[in-house]
């Protein structure tokens, strides 16, 4: 059912050709909805690569804290649901039913156009104020300035790293890029940022002044320090203008969810500071030692070592396989990648060339399709790469990546090659 009436609305995700991309159906239909985003705190987070386990980083720790917690992401991985949380726990089947069918009637009622990204952008906010959250952790879909949940204003933003990336609908410069990604600095609302990139830094500060906000910059008002490799765990210093941890251990891979973790940190510093004192220093530490982020470096076997990531944009990539290549030199890699047709651009296709790397041709509208001879080994048979997986040693380690939408297939290959071989998952 939940389904049957979300197939009513335009899905630009499902497509890639994005329209109606605008404010306006969704700040109408919350209208409507009495204007839920205003009855509660939010965060608001934009960036390229660095949104989802920032705002899962920031989402744990204020739960562990004591706060209620809503988070809204996306895309999915295997189930809508996981889009919605509070204190990291999805929304079930019959309350997302319950404000699914209760906003779909008043988009009926009020003859409403808002797409698909717009219904779930207003279930979850509906949602989130109907259960009285303290806070809630908002990542953007596209974009930022006429994002669905820009209609927001939150008490801290957050710009995660930005590249080149959607360039059909944000622009083809990272300066287009940049200044779409910036709509979401509201007046005086302060912003934090991972970005170092010069160019990128101007064009934050020129919005922030037009704004007369306050900016947090990394590497400028905060940074990690005295960064190390043990026992699977990152080990580094973090310090601010305000103040200092020491020796803080990320389980999170690879090293870029450090800077990630520092813009969290300061974000908590801040958060500590207006409103949520019960933020404290042994929480985050023990947290961030234990803390995975569903999708995000996952382990998905043993032995073989199998991981996933969802790296999808030639800075992701690059930063997951040079991470690889530092930090499990000893291991030998097969990455298993597919790529959806407005992410497989030359400079990144070029960046497995010289990767043993199998093609895996998903079932999907989106999805690249290689030339003849552009990869070794092209494959739409799930025993394959199973047969594959039998012979891989545990000196081997298989990364699937290249688009969240290849997880769930992963998933399943990996299933089916511990039943047939019986390996440690």
């Amino acid at each position: 059912m939940i389904n049957e009436i979300l197939k009513k609305y335009l899905n630009n995700e499902k497509t890639g050709n994005i329209s109606n991309y605008t404010l306006r159906d969704v700040s109408e239909l919350l209208h409507y909805l009495q204007n839920p985003h205003k009855k509660f705190k939010t965060i608001h987070i934009a960036g390229t690569n660095g949104k989802g386990s920032t705002a899962f980083m920031l989402s744990s720790i204020l739960k562990k804290s004591g706060y209620k917690t809503g988070l809204y992401t996306s895309p999915h991985l295997i189930k809508i649901n996981e889009r919605i949380k509070i204190n990291l726990i999805d929304i079930t089947d019959s309350l997302l039913l319950k404000h699914i069918s209760f906003i779909d009637s008043v988009v009926e009622e009020y003859k409403l156009m808002p797409t698909y990204f717009d219904i779930l952008t207003a279930v979850a906010l509906n949602y989130f104020n109907d259960e009285n959250v303290d806070i809630a952790v908002i990542e953007t879909g596209l974009g930022g300035r006429l994002d669905s949940t820009n209609i927001i204003t939150p008490e801290l933003s957050i710009l995660t790293d930005i590249s080149i990336d959607h360039t059909n609908v944000l622009g083809n410069s990272i300066e287009d890029i940049t200044n779409e990604k910036c709509g979401i600095i509201k007046k005086g609302i302060p912003v934090i940022t991972s970005n170092i990139d010069s160019e990128v830094l101007n064009i934050i500060k020129n919005h922030i002044k037009e704004k007369k906000s306050r900016l947090y910059a990394y590497n400028i008002n905060f940074s990690a320090q005295s960064i190390r490799w043990e026992n699977n765990h990152f080990i580094f210093n973090y310090k601010s203008e305000e103040y200092s941890l020491y020796d803080i251990k990320l389980k999170l891979f690879p090293i870029h969810q450090i800077k990630n973790t520092s813009v969290v940190l300061a974000s908590l510093s801040f958060l500590k500071q207006n409103g949520f004192p019960g933020i404290a220093d042994d929480i985050i530490y023990n947290e961030l030692e234990i803390l995975s982020v569903p999708g995000r470096f996952q382990t998905l076997n043993l032995n073989p070592l199998i991981v996933y990531d969802p790296a999808h944009n030639f800075n992701a990539i690059k930063n997951l396989i040079d991470g690889l290549d530092e930090f499990y030199s000893e291991k030998s890699k097969t990455y298993i990648i597919s790529m959806m047709r407005d992410k497989a651009d030359s400079s990144t296709l070029n960046l497995f060339k010289n990767k043993k790397t199998i093609f895996y041709l998903l079932n999907d509208e989106r999805a690249y399709i290689p030339e003849s001879g552009e990869f070794a080994l092209l494959v739409n048979n799930d025993n394959i790469i199973i047969d594959i997986l039998k012979k891989t040693t545990n000196d081997t380690m298989i990364i699937f990546t290249g688009t969240f939408r290849i997880y769930n297939s992963a998933i399943n290959i990996v299933k089916q090659f511990n039943n047939k071989n019986g390996s440690s998952g």
